[in-house]
């Protein structure tokens, strides 16, 4: 082969590379941390899907049946007559996480401020949502300034029957921390990692047209010391005894 045929032929192939990586680079879109892994890492467990109601003083009943977890919630002790200055409740008792940051969380999430806020979005082709976290914290209430409160005589007179009745149960917790995701940037992606447009309502303005959707709510993404509740309400015994927990179980409940 002649020598400038050889350069002219060297010439294509190394464009074709070139091409080559250009296109596969091209087909490489951002992948966050899922949020999950992220909440784990720093000592949380992540919830199945964020609630509004987890927070601290939250009552859930959790149990593990065939191998399966479930997680039904109950109420609040706030219902039972219980106030925040009675069992300590801190807002911000854990700095905020995350900000600044982007992690990946379920599609769920997102579509549903986009429906709470009258937007519009093609959610049949949603496969995830990306989550900015603007601001967090990890919120908490005493579980030892709350059984105090329980043991008080003054205290029975001023809970009904149906909150007693469901805190002496068997398989009853007590959320006592929650990490709290309070402003965030939220935007669908469909399968392939492409962004999909939000419109309408959830911008005031109904010709306005995003791949974001800023929101301010509190909204809870992970919990930690779930603690029991019946085994402990009266113990006579005294100083400090070990409550049972239900992290390790919560962390089994399927995603």
């Amino acid at each position: 082969m002649r020598r400038h045929d050889f350069i002219a032929t060297l010439g294509a192939a190394m464009a074709w590379v070139v091409a080559a990586i250009s296109f596969s680079a091209a087909q490489i879109t951002f992948q966050p941390q899922p949020l999950k892994e992220f909440l784990e890492e720093n000592g949380w467990v992540s919830l199945p899907l964020p609630d509004k109601r987890m927070g601290p003083g939250s009552v859930i009943k959790v149990t593990k049946k065939d191998g399966a977890v479930t997680m039904q919630w109950l109420g609040d002790l706030r219902r039972c007559g219980i106030t925040d200055q009675e069992f300590h409740y801190v807002r911000g008792m854990y700095p905020a996480i995350g900000v600044r940051e982007s992690f990946g969380v379920k599609a769920a999430v997102a579509a549903g401020y986009i429906a709470k806020l009258e937007g519009t979005a093609d959610l049949e082709k949603a496969g995830a949502a990306i989550m900015q976290i603007d601001d967090s914290g990890g919120d908490a209430v005493d579980f030892d300034a709350l059984m105090n409160w329980l043991a008080k005589p003054s205290a029975a007179p001023r809970m009904s029957r149906v909150c007693s009745n469901f805190l002496d149960q068997d398989d009853i917790y007590l959320v006592s921390e929650a990490f709290r995701v309070s402003k965030a940037r939220y935007g669908l992606v469909d399968k392939n990692g492409a962004k999909l447009a939000v419109t309408g309502g959830a911008f005031g303005q109904g010709s306005r047209s995003s791949d974001t959707l800023s929101v301010i709510d509190d909204l809870y993404f992970g919990v930690r010391h779930v603690k029991q509740l019946a085994p402990d309400r009266f113990d006579p015994r005294p100083g400090p005894q070990p409550v049972p927990e239900a992290d390790d179980l919560l962390r089994h409940i399927e995603p």
